[in-house]
């Protein structure tokens, strides 16, 4: 049984970087529970019988979870947890436990990758079995098979964690696999793929994973820690393939292209897009996918917009040059403004990401942000304030010996409580952000703007429902 359970808000479990609540976003929607279809793919391989459900999109309750776990009675149960849900994630386990107690639990999520000691006094790990911290696509089917045959074998599984007479073991060596390819699609036969909607079409949107790590210094980012500074690129016709797969079969033609920057390789960019423009493929599809503002030019644009690219989501981060730099980002206010002007030109629309909350910033700081966000002029925008993830240069360097592990569980980009390592307050941030963010998508010409570009009805009541969302988070 391979489940997100009914916890909190809609969190982005599958989403190792950017565990975010969706609900309190100003501009992300639901995407695709595509872990849990790895898992269910490649157990299926080993001959197991899955139960797969999304109980946080299908907007059900623990009672009606509860219900399916007798019903299915599984031995194993895997869960997808993040740092925000983990308590209530666990409360749902010890509900479970009480109904069968000799079900094993699988718990995968970034806070499990080579945890530290303080991790386990800091949570009640007591009714789970097994943590997985590494790339679980690769670590489920070994995990699964030495549960059930022969469980000497844990010790030679990399990126987990076990109990070993009542104590916890952590096999800290992970090696990151290179052949992506070799992995199946995800099982999207049992994923609710009706439910995972992109709101500028109203269609349902997939999310295709195109390429594993990053090479660049974000000193906030989890990536290069998870998966490595080695960008492990899949193959362009591997890609190509499950778009195909996704039109033929599940008659999805909208996509996000799921990369820590899906840019940083031209060569496969253009190849990818060729492929599409080749195959017609274009004229049925749309797409989504991320980049920095230094890996773009206008000859990767302009292919990438007649293959279907429909938005870019671009990290801007900040509207100070100082935090750019101290932050690790490597690039410039300058830099911002030509990547911006450039989607514009190609008619590329704009999800601007903006950070603030680092540990040297003040007003002046956030002030500069607040008026680099207008001058760049996206066309969606999401401000969050920087969690110090575990093992990351900004925890390591400015968290450690300050706050506690459990101080930072719990909580997410949007709504956190930390102030023993930042000059401002959690209030000022998030009074902050709400701020910004309400003067920014209640300007007159933007919702004029806006609101001209609308070609049918349900893409204008998913506005009305983001609008409301907004002014909900915003003025609560």
């Amino acid at each position: 049984m391979v489940i997100y359970p009914p916890t909190g808000k809609f969190f982005q479990r599958g989403e190792d970087r950017c565990q975010i609540d969706v609900g309190s976003s100003s501009a992300n929607s639901l995407r695709a529970c595509n872990d849990l279809g790895y898992v269910s793919a490649i157990l299926k391989q080993f001959g197991f019988n899955i139960f797969l459900k999304d109980y946080q999109a299908l907007k059900l309750n623990l009672q009606e979870l509860l219900n399916d776990f007798q019903c299915q009675n599984p031995d194993i149960l895997f869960i997808s947890t993040t740092n925000g849900s983990i308590f209530d994630d666990l409360k749902v386990i010890s509900e479970i436990k009480k109904i069968k107690k000799d079900v094993s639990i699988i718990l995968k999520g970034a806070i499990f990758f080579n945890p530290d000691k303080e991790l386990f006094k800091s949570i009640d790990l007591t009714d789970v079995d097994y943590l997985i911290g590494g790339e679980v696509e690769f670590i489920i089917g070994d995990l699964v098979k030495a549960i059930y045959d022969d469980k000497n074998l844990l010790k030679n599984i990399e990126g987990i964690s076990y109990k070993e007479n009542d104590k916890w073991v952590t096999n800290n060596l992970y090696h990151f696999h290179e052949d992506i390819d070799s992995l199946p699609f995800p099982d999207r036969s049992l994923m609710p793929n009706e439910l995972y909607i992109n709101p500028m079409t109203n269609k349902p949107m997939a999310l295709i994973t195109t390429d594993k790590g990053c090479c660049f210094n974000c000193r906030y980012c989890l990536s290069p820690i998870l998966s490595g500074k080695k960008v492990r690129n899949r193959s362009v016709v591997s890609i190509f393939n499950e778009i195909k797969d996704c039109v033929n079969n599940y008659n999805i033609t909208n996509f996000f292209l799921k990369s820590d920057t899906f840019t940083v390789n031209k060569q496969n960019v253009i190849e990818l897009c060729n492929l599409l423009i080749e195959s017609k493929l274009n004229e049925k599809i749309t797409w989504v996918a991320t980049s920095r503002v230094d890996t773009i030019d206008e000859e990767m644009l302009s292919i990438m917009k007649k293959s279907g690219l429909k938005l870019m989501s671009v990290g801007f981060e900040s509207g100070s040059q100082e935090s750019l730099d101290k932050m690790g980002k490597n690039t410039s206010i300058e830099k911002n403004l030509t990547a911006s002007k450039l989607c514009k030109k190609y008619d590329i629309e704009i999800l601007g990401h903006f950070l603030i909350g680092f540990p040297w910033e003040d007003k002046s700081h956030l002030e500069a942000t607040k008026k680099h966000i207008f001058d760049v002029d996206a066309d969606y925008i999401e401000i969050s304030i920087v969690i110090p993830y575990m093992k990351t240069p900004i925890y390591e360097e400015f968290v450690v010996d300050k706050v506690q592990i459990s101080d930072i569980l719990g909580f997410d980009s949007y709504n956190h409580i930390f102030e023993k390592y930042t000059k401002l307050s959690p209030k000022y941030m998030q009074d902050f952000r709400k701020h910004v963010l309400l003067k920014y998508y209640t300007r007159p010409k933007y919702i004029i703007k806006k609101l001209s570009e609308i070609k049918n009805i349900p893409v204008l009541k998913n506005y009305i429902h983001y609008g409301l969302r907004l002014l909900k988070n915003t003025l609560s």
